[in-house]
């Protein structure tokens, strides 16, 4: 059987590229032949960037600053890493479409077309709905599921709802990652399955083995962090003195470069998965790096990033894990707070089963 998924696997983050693997990898050992639909949506499209800047309320200086702080601050290295680990690992299609139409005019053929994970269906983060995303491009006829979809917003704002409420109505089967994703589909009156995240729904197994081997012969403190927060940035450097422990960084930002610490600026997504494996602490404020955290079985510290938080928040309360979100900048005592770690892996294991059994049935509804 043919799967057709398309996620946001062309974002330069190791969780997008790294769920998009774990997706793969899940329809392969279901028997399923699976082909990620290489779709990058327009406002990923670097020429498009001065018309997504030009549509918004703000004077022609502050625009070309925000420009010229692109592609000062566009990470190529890194671009270029995760650009060779999706020619690698993922199952690409052969063609690239960079448009709705394109997509529409040229989609592969599939008898299962998937909304894969990630943050699919956010049309505050998008700019509006992003029908690609809701397989508006997928013919009559055709089966149309969603594995592990996220909304990444609480609400849906009420003037996208009819156009999502029409779209959602030609799904025959609905997972979503989230709680408050559930809940979205309820109140539009959808019924829909609570996952894992792809990468949690793999067996630990495939990341330890995945992961390269052990980088560091010290201990360290590892932070990743996504958004802007100087906050963040002085404590992570701040814990690492507390601690006398080295620190590392992994720069998903050009304006964080000169951390105090050892500074990574585009380790490749196995590097990346060793140095939260094999991490004293970890310091994030970033979905994935928290979901490792915990598979790996990591002490971590999450600091809430400015937006988009209801994904980590669910994560953490399913997992009894709401105690690790860092609320005084002066508590360099939290990372050492033990986790028991047991109940949360047979909890894992169990949802592992219920996240198998929801594809299972769906690919063959």
């Amino acid at each position: 059987m043919k799967v057709a998924n398309i996620t946001l696997h062309a974002i330069d983050n190791y969780g997008s590229v790294l769920q998009t693997l774990a997706t793969e990898r899940i329809f392969e050992q279901l028997g399923c032949e699976v082909l990620t639909i290489d779709y990058v949506r327009e406002t990923a499209q670097l020429n498009s960037v001065w018309k997504i800047l030009k549509a918004r309320n703000l004077s022609f200086v502050q625009k070309g600053k925000s420009l010229i702080s692109y592609l000062l601050f566009r990470d190529n290295e890194r671009s270029r890493i995760l650009d060779n680990f999706r020619k690698e690992y993922l199952h690409l299609t052969d063609k690239r479409f960079l448009s709705d139409n394109e997509l529409k005019d040229g989609y592969p053929e599939a008898e299962i077309y998937c909304t894969g994970s990630d943050q699919t269906w956010n049309v505050v983060c998008q700019g509006g709905v992003p029908r690609p995303f809701f397989l508006d491009f997928a013919p009559a006829g055709t089966k149309k599921i969603a594995f592990a979809a996220s909304f990444g917003i609480e609400t849906i704002p009420e003037i996208f709802q009819s156009e999502v409420k029409e779209l959602l109505s030609h799904y025959d089967a609905i997972s979503v990652r989230e709680q408050t994703g559930v809940d979205i589909l309820h109140k539009l009156g959808f019924d829909a399955t609570l996952v894992l995240d792809p990468t949690l729904a793999v067996d630990p197994l495939f990341w330890h083995e995945f992961a390269s081997p052990r980088l560091y012969d010290e201990d360290y403190i590892l932070a990743y962090q996504l958004g802007r927060n100087l906050s963040f940035t002085k404590y992570m450097k701040d814990l690492a003195d507390y601690h006398n422990l080295k620190l590392i960084h992994v720069r998903t930002r050009q304006d964080t470069k000169i951390n105090n610490g050892e500074c990574l600026t585009a380790p490749s997504p196995q590097d990346f998965l060793s140095l939260i494996k094999y991490a004293k602490y970890v310091i994030t404020d970033s979905f994935h790096c928290t979901a490792y955290s915990i598979m790996f079985n990591r002490n971590f510290v999450n600091i809430m990033p400015a937006r988009f938080t209801s994904r980590i928040e669910d994560i953490l309360k399913i997992t009894g894990l709401t105690d690790r979100i860092l609320h005084n900048y002066n508590d360099f005592k939290l990372c050492e707070k033990p986790i028991d770690y047991k109940p949360i892996d047979i909890w894992l294991n169990k949802e592992r089963e219920k996240t198998i059994s929801f594809l299972k049935n769906a690919i063959s509804i």
